[in-house]
This record gives C-alpha cells, structure tokens and sequence, in this order.
C-alpha cells in the first residue's frame, strides 16, 4: 500500500511544469495561425488568383504550351484555362489567343511568345511579356502588360503591339492610346498617341535624366512585317486615321488625344495624300502633306522638287506622273545647308489600276502570262536537293523571274526580305530556332502572284546528320623509354 501510494504522488501534477510548457506553445500556434490569415487576406486583395485566362490556339497547326510548375508543362490543343499559379504560355509555333474572365479586353501573343498570367492586380487583368510579341486589344481599358522595362495601361479601345527582347522593350500603338510607367518611378508616366511607339533599351534606364518622352517616334515600317500586324489588318488600322483632322495647323501633340503626331522633333513631315500604297485609276496623283519641321525648306520627290507653303506649313506636288504599274516614290525634306532632315525620307508606294493603261491610246494591250516550268523557280544554294549537313543553319537561296512573284512563303512563312515582283530571296533554316531539327527536313517553298494566286511550289529537302563528337587523341606512351629515362640503372 505505502509502495502504491509513493507512485501515486511521484506522477506528474496538472497545471505543473507540464502545463507551463503547453500554454506557449499554444500561443505561438495562434499567432502564427492569425499571421497566415492575415498574408493570405492581403494577397487575395490585391491578387486575385481565383481569376483565369482562356487561351485558344488561333491556327490549326499552332504549337502552345502551359507551364504549371518548373519543366512540369501541357500542350493544349482548344480552350484552356490559365492561372495566376501556372508558371508561363509558350507560343512555339502559330499564334494564341488570350481572352479575360468578366470582360471584352483579350490578347494575341505571337510565335516564341511567352508571357504569365498574373491575376488581377489593382483592379486590372495584368500579363508579363518576357519575350516576343504580343498584340493587346484593350476595349475596355482594363488590362496591365508588364514588359521588362516599363509597364503598359492601353486606354479605351485601344490596340497596341508589344514586343520584348534581350536587349529593348518595344509598344507600338495602332489603335488609341497607352500609358507607359517606369517601375523605379523614376520618370513620370508618359501617354502615347495612335501612330507612335516607344523603344527602352535596357542601357537607357541608367540614365536617370532620360524621360520617356524624349524616345517617342513615329510608327517604324519594322512593325507592318510582324505576323500579328498581318494576321489582324493593321494596314486597315493605320488607313483608318484622318490626319488632316486631326493635325489641325500641324502643331505636334502628345497628350493621348490620337494624335500621329509626336512631340518629337525628329517628326519631319506627313503625306496625308494619298495613303501608302493605295491604288488610283490615272497615270498622275496630287501628292500633298503636312510640314512637321520649321528647318524644312525643300522637299523632293524622287528628285523632283515640290511647292512648299510655309504660312500654312503645307506642301503640294500636283500631277505627279506615274509611269509604273508599282511607283515607288522616294520623298526627303532637306534644311538649308542642303543636309537631309532626320525623320523626313520615306517611301510612298502607289499603283495604277488597269484603267489607267486605257487612258494611252497608242499604248499596246499587255497580257501577262506566268511560268509554269520548275527553271523559272529555281533554288541556286544549296545545289543538291535533298542536301545532307551537319551544320545547324543552311542558307536556301533562290531566284525567280522579275514582276511575276509577289509573295513567297516558305512552310507557311512569309518571307519579309522579299521584294515584291523581285528576282532573289533567300531563307534561313536554323537548328537554333526550330526551323531545322537533326533528321530529314522538308520545306515546301510557295509563290504568289499578284492576285494572292499560287503559281507554284517547290519542295526542298534537308538532312541534318548530327555531329561526331571528336574522337580523342591517345598520346602513346613508351614505357621503355619513360623508364629508362627516369631511373638510374645500377
């Protein structure tokens, strides 16, 4: 009994120093409780991660990827939505489409595009581009399109291309206009008008004098050669802007009004007619602009001097002749030491309908008539065909006959570099770029006539053989010799 009692009263108390070691613990576990839900109160606030983005292929043959986390990746094939919690879209061939939950806005992110689906933050659908293109039609302005070095905010019925590189990020305004902010708030936010862009390089920003206003231009001819200005008409986006309207006395502007106009003096000067290549129905048009540049004195059109009107700060050339089916027509503005003004040569491009022809009565009927051997399409470089390389970029060279091809596309890509009705183009198959991979490569190589018509197909084959690695080199070793020149012999 007394045994019994002694291990009664050696078991441990209630409320003893068990019970002390208890109470903080408990207490810890219930702020750290409460320290959570606070985290995750103030970041469902600002991002609203239960939001999504649907992609959608817009081509048959496009390849896209969604990353949920690291390497871990889907191919997505139709309608799939994409989170704040995924890691990236990938565009690796053709073309997505990007559409918003509870709003009209959507995006159009181009090959090699990749770009993560951040939420909504402050009340905007927001997107990082990390590389490539993307086109933003924003109508209803609630869209955020973070680059690496400067966020995007388009306005109301607004449609920009973005573009991010290496080096530079790029926003191209078809449509409305953009706010563009600098992330280190460093310089003021700055508005940009329909038909102007911006270029940042990363080695500007450590300037910290530079605004963003000093690096607006007007639209470079670069942008109408992207697949996202074809695929979605930009040509009709920019044919649509009234210039003289909205140009007034000619007085530049920047204000987010829609202005072409840049208050960037390397702005020179502005043909408002005819619009670039249009077509007309006589073998002369009045070609007529605005003066952007008070240092302008003389204007030429492929040499020929035209009539400036300074008061009105206006120009005219009356009766330009047109002698070619496709003029191309070279026009610069020079100041008065006779040096061509920055901003001020271009190239306006006009064509003359068949009624023109029909305005020379001693001019005799044409007929037009294309190839149909495989010697007017020929591919000069590589001779061989199928051609066998174990290098990783193969120049396809080839040459057609002058003023019968008006495009050529090569596996459905359009060649840029090509000049209409030209005679040479060339293409690059690259391993680095996924246009050629190790093994047997086809390339079906089309051409076009004037008419959007196919007037035939080439089809050039490469087999990329791998690389041998080098055999090492084995240095025999004579071991008579190591051996009797390393030890004395006794």
């Amino acid at each position: 009994m007394t045994r019994l009692r002694n291990r009664w009263n050696s078991s441990p108390i209630i409320g003893g120093s068990s019970f002390s070691f208890i109470v903080p613990f408990v207490i810890a576990l219930i702020v750290l409780i409460l320290v959570i839900r606070y985290i995750f109160s103030e970041t469902s606030s600002v991002n609203q991660t239960g939001s999504f983005l649907t992609v959608t292929p817009k081509q048959e043959q496009s390849e896209i990827y969604i990353y949920m986390s690291g390497d871990s990746k889907k191919r997505i094939d139709g309608a799939t939505k994409m989170f704040a919690t995924d890691s990236k879209l990938a565009v690796v061939s053709g073309e997505a489409e990007g559409d918003f939950e509870n709003t009209t806005s959507k995006i159009f992110i181009g090959k090699w595009g990749e770009v993560k689906y951040e939420g909504i933050i402050d009340g905007k659908q927001t997107i990082s581009l990390n590389n490539a293109d993307l086109l933003a039609d924003s109508s209803t302005g609630d869209l955020n399109i973070k680059l690496v070095n400067f966020s995007v905010v388009p306005s109301n019925n607004s449609i920009v291309i973005l573009s991010q590189n290496a080096i530079a990020s790029n926003i191209y305004i078809l449509k409305g206009s953009a706010t563009v902010a600098d992330y280190s708030n460093k310089r003021s936010p700055e508005n940009i008008g329909v038909g102007q862009q911006l270029t940042i390089m990363k080695n500007d920003l450590t300037n910290t004098t530079l605004q963003f206003s000093s690096k607006i231009e007007p639209l470079s001819d670069y942008i109408k050669t992207t697949d996202l200005f074809i695929n979605h008409n930009g040509d009709s986006l920019l044919a649509s802007l009234n210039i003289a309207n909205e140009t007034g006395s000619g007085n530049t502007s920047s204000n987010g009004s829609g202005s072409v106009l840049s208050k960037n003096s390397k702005v020179g000067l502005i043909i408002t007619s005819p619009e670039d290549e249009s077509s007309v129905d006589a073998n002369q048009v009045d070609i007529e602009g605005k003066l952007m540049n008070s240092q302008i004195v003389k204007i030429t059109i492929n040499d020929k001097e035209v009539l400036i009107d300074k008061e009105n700060q206006s120009f005219l050339y009356k009766g330009f002749p047109l002698i070619n089916p496709i003029n191309n027509l070279v026009y610069k503005a020079y100041d008065s030491d006779g040096n061509i003004i920055s901003g001020t040569k271009g190239v306006l491009t006009i064509y003359t309908s068949e009624k023109a022809g029909k305005n020379n009565a001693s001019q005799k009927p044409s007929v037009t008539t294309y190839p149909i051997s495989d010697k007017d399409f020929r591919i000069i470089s590589p001779t061989e065909n199928p051609y066998k390389t174990t290098e990783d970029i193969v120049r396809i060279e080839g040459r057609v006959n002058k003023g019968v091809v008006k495009y050529i596309t090569v596996n459905d890509f359009r060649l840029t570099k090509f000049t209409p009705l030209g005679t040479s183009w060339y293409y690059f198959a690259n391993k680095d770029y996924g246009t050629m991979n190790d093994g047997i490569n086809l390339y079906a190589i089309k051409y076009y006539g004037e008419n959007d018509e196919l007037l035939f197909t080439n089809l050039f084959t490469i087999v990329k053989e791998k690389k041998e690695a080098p055999i090492p080199v084995t240095i025999p070793v004579n071991n008579e010799s190591t051996s009797t020149g390393s030890s004395t012999q006794s």
